[in-house]
């Protein structure tokens, strides 16, 4: 939606307490500003300015790292507010402070000028046009000034059909005009000129009505999407939904907040479904091929055992061919068998001279017998095809299980983009180790794990220092730990890494209850193969002698930790968790998805206002329960 001149103006008791603050921070995502400005004694405020919108907004958004050159200017030149206005009844908001001003052109495609003693010193773009320019070292010259129905005789300035005049010659934009002309009930294709005496005055009533509308900010949504925020009630959006605000810039900045947000979501979504679709796919295709290797399988064993059920007279065919090839030749023994009505002959389907094997008719099934070849070896060969294709499928299966394992996973992340809406207001700046799998031993020491390839690969190297020991249980695809300062900590702290290894790893998912987990020393893990060798994204290899512990148990529990005065979810092993949570809850794998756990977990700890995206990540892979 874009601003008009009436919402600026509505705008203005808002910012007006920006005057007398100072401008901390500026920053620019392409078209659009924030200025964050702090007001003595009231604290800090977010001012948002684009080429079609400005408020005061609570989110704080994504910024990009290096800041563009105009950013960098406004930056510069921006200090103290000494005054912020509306010019005229335009679109036009202006931000004096000191010699300089930040005139801010929210119409048309837009702009941001930035004068120093009337002078343009920057500008988010250079434009130029019959009557005026916007070039740097030129003088500002304001757009010619547009129609303001509060200060005049509005039908001097109307003319032509209804909507049209109310809408551009009343600068009230498209939305306020159509109010009208749904409040009046007239036709809003009528020229001006048509209106009865009775009609003019509707007319003008509902314009003062318009103009002087107590503020009551209302946001609009349709199926759950924001679709208007509206300074007051708009009668044409009377059966939607809608959520009363404190302030039209509550109203705006949601408006804007959750559409970018449901922006995300489709893309999100179109990301998810494009990526399902190909799993789908990816699952179709190893069926089929597990279903095709499980045919020729049992073909082929059936075959061998046909031989054995059927060895006397594939024998004496196999040898009358045979004789009649040596006598005859192929081309006549062919003819000869055609032309035969024995029970032998009868049982041949055709000869290949090439191949040296006749095909025999057994029961319906079609056998090929070589020439030249014991029985047995030929059933042995058949044998061989079906164990062949028994091995392929097994290698099927895995890659079918794997491919499964991930649309199971897909579905948890479809909940999380659907279920989670991030609010950055209350976003604190997380710990480094927040974004992999974390939790804190019994014995007080820290403990990190790769989420996936790249997080393995980040702990190793970015975290793991010559004090700390690294963890892995014995089988490819286990999350890389690390124990920080582990060369120090005691038995149990090590026991708790190692329940980790094995707990957030496909063990968890496969109900295994226990692995055998190693650990080295920093020095030993590498991501240099041996020549020749590969090595894959997130894997590493270990030189020298590994400390093993046997049998080492899957154990987990969650419970609400405090960090930097926030609580949050930490989830390890019982009794790490029960050292470190005034209160936890017992997990162990189960049937139940992610998604429906952290729910259930959250109900338990709803007093800690903890994160439900956040459960969500600190869950051990897989479907569990709670115990």
């Amino acid at each position: 939606m874009e601003l008009t001149s009436l919402e600026l103006s509505l705008l203005m008791d808002e910012f007006d307490r920006l005057e007398d603050g100072h401008v901390q921070k500026v920053y620019q995502r392409g078209n659009e500003l924030t200025l964050e400005v702090y007001i003595p004694g009231e604290g800090k405020e977010r001012l948002v300015i684009g080429t079609d919108r400005a408020f005061l907004s609570k989110y704080k958004r994504d910024n990009p790292m290096r800041p563009p050159g105009f950013c960098m200017e406004l930056r510069k030149h921006l200090g103290s507010i000494d005054s912020i206005r509306q010019i005229g009844f335009d679109r036009i908001l202006e931000i004096e402070s000191g010699d300089t001003r930040l005139i801010c052109e929210v119409f048309g495609k837009g702009n941001f000028v930035l004068t120093k003693e009337d002078k343009i010193i920057g500008a988010l773009r250079q434009q130029e046009w019959s009557d005026r320019s916007i070039l740097t070292g030129e003088k500002y010259q304001y757009p010619e000034p547009a129609s303001d129905p509060r200060d005049n005789d509005i039908w001097e300035l109307m003319d032509g059909e209804l909507v049209r005049t109310l809408a551009a010659d009343l600068n009230l934009g498209g939305v306020y005009a159509e109010e009208i002309c749904h409040r009046v009930e007239i036709d809003k294709n009528r020229d001006i000129t048509d209106l009865e005496v009775d009609e003019q005055n509707r007319v003008e009533k509902e314009v003062g009505n318009i103009l002087n509308a107590e503020l009551d900010p209302m946001l609009y949504m349709e199926d759950d999407k924001p679709v208007r925020a509206a300074p007051f009630p708009l009668e044409r959006y009377s059966e939607n939904k809608f959520e009363e605000k404190e302030s039209f810039s509550e109203a705006l900045d949601e408006y804007y907040y959750r559409r970018k947000k449901a922006e995300k979501m489709e893309k999100k979504k179109e990301k998810f479904q494009e990526k399902k679709e190909g799993l789908e796919k990816k699952k179709e295709q190893q069926e089929r091929k597990k279903h095709g290797l499980k045919k020729s399988s049992e073909q082929n064993r059936k075959k061998a055992e046909l031989i054995y059920e059927n060895y006397q007279i594939l024998e004496k065919i196999k040898s009358l061919v045979e004789d009649a090839v040596e006598k005859h030749g192929w081309k006549k023994t062919d003819q000869k068998l055609k032309d035969s009505e024995t029970e032998a002959a009868e049982k041949i389907n055709s000869i290949n001279e090439q191949e040296e094997f006749v095909s025999v008719d057994v029961g319906g099934d079609s056998l090929k017998i070589y020439l030249y070849q014991d029985l047995e070896a030929t059933a042995s060969g058949y044998y061989d095809k079906a164990k062949e294709s028994e091995d392929k499928m097994k290698s099927v299966e895995e890659a079918l299980e794997d491919t499964r394992d991930e649309l199971e996973e897909l579905e948890e992340e479809e909940f999380e983009a659907e279920e989670v809406m991030e609010d950055k207001t209350s976003k604190r700046s997380k710990k480094w180790f927040e974004k992999y799998r974390w939790f804190y031993t019994s014995e007080g020491y820290l403990v990190v794990a790769g989420r996936d390839q790249q997080t393995n690969d980040m702990v190793v190297n970015k975290h793991m220092e010559k004090d700390d020991l690294y963890f892995h249980a014995d089988f490819d695809g286990a999350p890389s730990v690390v124990l920080k300062d582990g060369k120090e900590a005691g038995e149990d702290s090590r026991k708790e890494a190692a329940q980790a290894a094995v707990t957030f790893a496909k063990t968890w998912k496969a109900g295994i209850g226990a692995d055998d987990v190693y650990y080295v020393e920093p020095e030993q893990v590498t991501q240099n193969p041996e020549s020749g060798e590969y090595l894959a994204k997130g894997a590493f290899v270990i030189r020298g002698d590994r400390e093993y512990m046997r049998n080492v148990s899957i154990s987990a529990a969650i419970g609400p930790y405090e960090v930097d005065g926030h609580k949050v979810p930490m989830c390890g092993p019982l009794e790490a968790i029960e050292e470190n949570c005034e209160e936890c809850l017992k997990l162990r794998p189960g049937h139940t998805k992610k998604s429906e756990i952290a729910k259930k977990i959250n109900r338990v700890f709803s007093d800690e206002d903890l994160d439900l995206d956040y459960i969500i990540r600190a869950l051990p892979p897989g479907k569990s329960e709670i115990d």
